[in-house]
């Protein structure tokens, strides 16, 4: 896989923003188990919101956005565009009766939609939750890893505002070996 290789210097953007994405869920994950004293720590999840920022002011420098795209999501709304359109314009050759049938199909879509994404929601609710993110000693490898070579690839970027971006990553992984520090010793 060509996405987490140092040296091909393309997609950065797109890598930063899921390490962000991932951080936030882990610091998410932390701080709640904080909260409800499953894993009594104020200080881990802390700095590794700081490392989020850092990553995700990196990410910022490069200005690319990075669309969320759920297939699933525009494939039904796709279909249920077109499927109501269809089915309902076999009743009545009527141009009024076509339009209202677009119209309706469009709203079709829409609910389609919002019920997609509630089922979504309805399944992240009730799926099983496992140990904390914030105790893995692997995710800290994978970050400094992935890091390490976004850092390298935006230092050896032609602009200077993304070579900037190295900057912010080395901080972050300052960060990140200080949340390290942080993780209980096993028995």
């Amino acid at each position: 896989m060509t996405r987490d290789d140092p040296f091909s210097g393309s997609g950065i953007a797109r890598r930063l923003f899921r390490m962000d994405r991932e951080l936030e869920s882990v610091v998410r994950d932390a701080q709640c188990r904080d909260w409800v004293a499953d894993r009594p720590d104020r200080v881990g999840f802390a700095r590794l919101g700081q490392v989020r920022h850092e990553v995700f002011t990196a990410a910022r420098r490069y200005r690319v956005a990075v669309p969320r795209v759920d297939v699933a999501e525009l494939l039904l709304m796709t279909v249920v565009a077109v499927a109501v359109p269809v089915v309902l314009a076999r009743w009545s050759e009527h141009p009024l009766f076509l339009a209202a049938a677009f119209v309706a199909g469009g709203w079709a879509a829409l609910a389609g939609r919002a019920g997609w994404r509630r089922l979504r929601r309805f399944r992240a609710r009730t799926a099983r939750v496992g140990p904390a993110a914030i105790d893995d000693p692997y995710l800290y490898a994978g970050l400094r890893r992935r890091i390490e070579a976004c850092a390298v690839a935006a230092r050896a970027d032609g602009s200077h505002r993304r070579r900037v971006a190295a900057t912010d990553l080395e901080y972050a992984l300052d960060w990140l070996a200080a949340a390290q520090d942080e993780l209980p010793r096993g028995a």
